[in-house]
């Protein structure tokens, strides 16, 4: 359990589940596609365990129940975790070909790279929008090999998507990284305004969306769900300005997920105008 609990499930999940959509929407057939996702699935699990070996000394006064400070786990079984964890996803990428792994490579590192050396720091937040903004490339350019222009505003979007997820998860964490003194944007900035810039970057990241989507001529179904996706981001806003930290850490999910749903359906409605190319 301790195991699971480190290796952060939910972004994880998501993450996989994303790379999924997006490489059914570039047309991969499902065993490719599945592969896709577990490979970032694996990666995304060895990268949340080196957050949590990061950071333990932190957890050890904010989350003293968290699975290593709480000796649930030792360091040594995290670190053959989380070794066991990166080769599986990037041979699971590469079985896919070599574009899905040397995107795979670069966003393990990208991940690291915040855990090990830019969290806590005033440039946290652009290793997490980086990894964000590497998903459509991972998911299209791993199944397709092309690189249509469009795919580098999807790319741009979805960076902005990651901007976004670090402000509404420094958030959640905000009384956390106070009392271990642990510098986060939302630490630098404040509550108020962290949310007000939360807000604003989502408002403009689904109005880029959705206006896309409808000049292009999208289907009743895809504006549907799209706008779906956009409601649920706007509800993880409203938790996100709770005062439980509980309600808060809720809130970044909604709004991750919103993302996930609003963004395929974008996807979608590019890849069906011929805008990626297909």
């Amino acid at each position: 359990m301790g195991l699971v609990r480190i290796a952060h499930p939910f972004p994880s999940a998501l993450d996989a589940t994303a790379a999924i959509a997006i490489a059914l929407i570039a047309g991969a057939g499902l065993s490719t596609a599945v592969r896709l996702g577990l490979g970032m699935l694996f990666l995304q699990f060895a990268i949340g365990i080196a957050n949590d070996l990061a950071d333990a000394p932190a957890d050890a006064l904010g989350k003293p129940h968290k699975p290593l400070p709480a000796g649930l786990l030792t360091p040594r079984q995290a670190g053959v975790a989380l070794l066991a964890a990166g080769a599986a996803g990037l041979l699971s990428a590469a079985s896919v070909g070599v574009a899905a792994l040397a995107v795979g490579v670069l966003g393990l590192a990208d991940g690291l790279l915040y855990d090990l050396r830019l969290k806590g720091t005033a440039l946290s937040w652009a290793p997490f929008a980086a990894g964000v903004g590497l998903l459509p490339v991972y998911g299209w350019w791993g199944v397709t090999g092309s690189w249509p222009v469009a795919l580098w505003g999807v790319a741009a979007l979805a960076v902005l998507v990651g901007v976004t997820l670090a402000l509404a998860n420094a958030l959640a964490d905000l009384e956390k990284d106070r009392r271990s003194e642990v510098r986060s944007v939302a630490t630098a900035l404040g509550r108020g305004r962290t949310l007000s810039l939360d807000a604003a970057l989502m408002l403009s990241i689904q109005t880029i969306a959705l206006a896309t989507a409808l000049t292009l001529g999208a289907g009743t179904w895809a504006l549907a769900v799209g706008s779906a996706g956009a409601c649920l981001g706007w509800l993880g806003v409203g938790l996100a300005s709770a005062n439980r930290e509980r309600a808060r850490q809720a809130g970044w999910e909604l709004q991750a997920v919103g993302f996930v749903v609003l963004g395929a359906a974008w996807l979608s409605a590019l890849n069906s105008a011929g805008a990626l190319g297909r």
